[in-house]
């Protein structure tokens, strides 16, 4: 589900920019990869080797919009991916689709460092199964989040033709929605080659985000602002092909934007979780006591990055100790939203998919909504 608000952001800056020129290609992957084993308690062997193949169109931005200036001109990159796990009886393999940015953090002439991330959706094919696959304990649903995080350097021999270098980790994850969920990881070399097409620049500029009026009249970005959210998500208690339990959670918060695509929010935040009031009256608490189980109220400071009208945000939540004492102190989560079509100049709100994690596990996958004044 990350997967799909990300995929629609990326489209729209696909379809969005007419004014992109140079550098428009196809490129090739292949990293010859290892599974990570990450807990004691993964009960498959681990592979002696996994293979992961990228297909992909990249676009290089032009620079035309600020936003596009302000992180260096990003790589825009949808790739169509490929992984053989090494293990067809247990593990499978993994077909995706996954949109990037890649970012340069360093040039030197024709040698370029870079930072590549994204996020999408991937199919499994080997998901746990009590009976036909018990010791794939990792991931218990066909349907996935990826995530991809490496860094690169590209070669430029000629205005047509790079190649590339990269290491890094992919992440496959489906957000405890279902049951087990410890994840997949794996992590390699990356040797690649980019074909670019030559195409002429077009020198129509277009709108960027709060940086326009109707009238057309340029606009400054307003420093402070005022956010609220709501975010519903769900999440298999326990027991694999058991019963899915809503989530809700409402969260106010004040921020600061101290550059134009980067701002800074803390707040507030209450939380109800249907499975732990559930699990606590079953196991013969009384209504009130379940219901103070279930509630949460935390205090967050939250972090994000905007790229045109998608972004991301990263939250760091504290637990406070009422109604009762949490057993953890703090949270985090991670959302990619999109930014809707402004209300009345200043009024932005937005949609997008949000991850709740304790110390690397999944607590819950949901979406939210929200309004940014």
């Amino acid at each position: 589900m990350k997967g799909v608000i990300l995929w629609i952001g990326f489209f729209v800056l696909f379809t969005g920019h007419q004014n992109l020129f140079g550098q428009h290609g196809v490129s090739f992957v292949y990293a010859p990869s290892k599974v990570i084993k990450h807990r004691s308690n993964l009960l498959f062997d681990v592979p002696d080797r996994t293979h992961e193949f990228r297909v992909a169109y990249t676009l290089q931005t032009s620079g035309n919009k600020r936003w596009e200036r302000y992180w260096g001109k990003p790589r825009i990159v949808l790739n169509g991916l490929f992984v053989n796990y090494g293990d067809k009886d247990v593990l499978g393999n993994a077909v995706a689709i996954l949109p990037e940015l890649h970012f340069t953090l360093k040039q030197w002439n024709t040698l370029r460092l870079n930072l590549q991330f994204g996020t999408g959706i991937a199919h499994l094919n080997k998901p746990y199964n009590a009976i036909s696959n018990p010791n794939n304990n990792a991931i218990g649903s066909y349907l996935n989040n990826i995530t991809s995080l490496k860094f690169g350097l590209e070669y430029r021999w000629n205005a047509q033709w790079m190649t590339t270098l990269s290491t890094g980790l992919v992440h496959f994850s489906n957000g405890l929605s279902s049951s087990p969920n410890a994840g997949i990881n794996i992590y390699g070399l990356s040797i690649g080659g980019i074909y670019n097409f030559d195409r002429k620049k077009d020198q129509h500029l277009e709108e960027d985000l709060l940086t326009q009026d109707r009238a057309g009249h340029p606009l400054t970005y307003k420093k402070w602002i005022f956010d609220i959210q709501y975010h519903y998500g769900f999440t298999e208690y326990t027991v694999p092909d058991g019963p899915k339990y809503g989530v809700r959670a409402l969260s106010i918060g004040g921020g600061y934007r101290y550059t134009e695509f980067m701002t800074i929010t803390a707040g507030a935040e209450y939380e109800f979780n249907n499975a732990r009031y559930t699990f606590f009256k079953r196991n013969f608490y009384t209504e009130e006591e379940a219901l103070d189980q279930a509630r949460s109220t935390i205090v967050y400071a939250e972090h994000e990055l905007r790229f045109g009208r998608v972004f991301n945000r990263f939250r760091l939540g504290f637990y406070l100790p009422y109604p009762i004492q949490n057993s953890r102190t703090l949270y985090t989560k991670v959302v990619t939203g999109l930014y809707l079509p402004e209300v009345r100049g200043h009024v932005r709100p937005y949609i997008g998919v949000v991850l709740k994690t304790h110390t690397a596990v999944a607590d819950y996958l949901g979406i939210l909504f929200g309004v940014s004044i």
